[in-house]
């Protein structure tokens, strides 16, 4: 399973989690603040997914020769991070039975 599908495989659990408590009237206003703030950290984390994918996406073309770019040093730098920002993203979930270990990695 690719990193960027297992991540967002369990933002749509967190969420779907968050929206079931919420709607549970015994829920405290604690809970509900915390769950509330869960739904916003999917969804930040969501859009830092998009990001990151479209910063890998735009260095695999670039190498592949799919995308005209200067010399191309720049190119195993931008993968690498954005590697170690998915690794870093997927950290919560190490628990998970679908969680790879190599995804435990800094580099």
């Amino acid at each position: 399973m690719d990193i960027v599908d297992f991540l967002s495989e369990r933002l749509d659990e967190d969420e779907a989690a968050s929206l079931r408590l919420l709607a549970d009237r015994t829920v405290s206003e604690a809970g509900k603040w915390y769950e509330r703030r869960l739904l916003l950290e999917c969804e930040s984390k969501r859009r830092l997914l998009k990001i990151v994918e479209s910063a890998r996406q735009a260095a695999l073309a670039a190498m592949l020769g799919n995308t005209p770019g200067q010399d191309g040093r720049w190119i195993p730098e931008l993968i690498a991070w954005t590697t170690k920002s998915l690794n870093a993203l997927a950290l919560p979930y190490s628990d998970h039975p679908n969680f790879e270990e190599e995804w435990l990695t800094d580099a």
